[in-house]
Formats: structure tokens, sequence, C-alpha cells
């Protein structure tokens, strides 16, 4: 794998924490959709860093990207969620309804890693 899709991968986790770190502010910090998405994150951050660690980037760039990963690593650890946390829709205490912040980010996430090709 070459640096670029390490840098790539690194984008999106930067686009997707913020848009969760304000859901954790308010309406969503007790919904089990955003404990699921930060679960998600956490584990797709464990693989980027085993990946990287079998790459054959040269050591100085993986020390580079190492850092961004544990960055967003910790930036993840830090989002507070309640401890006692429901499925907020199927208590009918959802008032984001469809447009769900959490399973949104994740989904942005996959649209940036993995845009589909033009035709």
């Amino acid at each position: 794998m070459e640096a670029l899709y390490f840098e790539n991968q690194l984008r999106a986790f930067n686009v997707v924490l913020a848009p969760l770190k304000a859901s954790t502010k308010d309406i969503c910090k007790k919904c089990i959709g955003l404990e699921a998405a930060k679960t998600k994150i956490n584990g797709m951050l464990k693989k980027l860093r085993i990946d990287l660690e079998k790459s054959d980037i040269p050591n100085g760039k993986k020390k580079e990207i190492l850092i961004h990963i544990e960055f967003f690593s910790n930036a993840n650890e830090t989002l507070s969620i309640e401890k006692h946390c429901e499925y907020q829709k199927g208590t009918g205490l959802c008032k984001i309804g469809s447009g769900c912040f959490a399973s949104g980010a994740l989904e942005l996430f996959k649209q940036i890693t993995e845009p589909k090709s033009g035709g």
C-alpha cells in the first residue's frame, strides 16, 4: 500500500469525527447509534494501524502517518457518550429521524474512502 492510501483514509476520519463530536454535545449523547459509530471508528483505526505496520512505506513516513492515527484514536476516545445508551428511535426519543448523525457520518466515511467511479 502506498502512503497516499493512508493519507486518504485519514482525511475521512478528519471529516467524520467532527459531526460525531457535535452529536455528543446534545440530543444524540444517549443514543446507542453514536456508541456503535464510536466502536466502528475505533476498529477502523486499529485496522489502519495494522495495515500501516505491514506496509513497505519508509519508516519516516510511517511515523508521520502513525501520529495522525494516534490523534484520531484519541479524538474518538474522547467522544463522551452516556453510560446507559439506548436506541433512541426505538424508544421514540429520536428527534433526528432518518437523518441520523452517527450513521450518516459513517456513510460519509465510506463515500470519501470508497468513492463510486464515474461512468
